[in-house]
């Protein structure tokens, strides 16, 4: 994740890293042979997750919440580190000024 998106989880209690792993998990069991009834009739796949016994549906929705969210933080990383670059690079301050009107207006005080 550091070279792709310049993010370093400091610890293992990272919250990308605990999704990930449940993702892996939930992803796991749901591809073994005969461990859900959508693997056994795929029809099942287009019952809502509501009806009691569709546990490989809710499985699936929960791997796709957590995959999605693996992909999301890293992005909001590097959205933010984008945003304070642009604004380094362009002179910009946390007020919106540009950096030359700061310079001018010290001048005259």
């Amino acid at each position: 994740m550091l070279m792709m998106y310049g993010y370093a989880p400091e610890t293992l209690d990272d919250p990308v890293i605990h999704m990930a792993e449940e993702a892996a998990k939930l992803v796991g069991h749901l591809v073994e042979l005969g461990s859900t009834l959508i693997n056994v009739m795929p029809i099942l796949c287009h019952i809502p997750s509501w009806v009691p016994g569709a546990t490989g549906k809710r499985m699936a929705e929960r791997a796709k919440f957590f995959t999605e969210e693996t992909k999301r933080i890293p992005l909001e990383h590097v959205k933010t580190a984008l945003v304070s670059t642009i604004k380094a690079c362009f002179g910009v301050d946390t007020n919106m000024k540009p950096c030359s009107e700061k310079v001018r207006h010290a001048h005259h005080l």
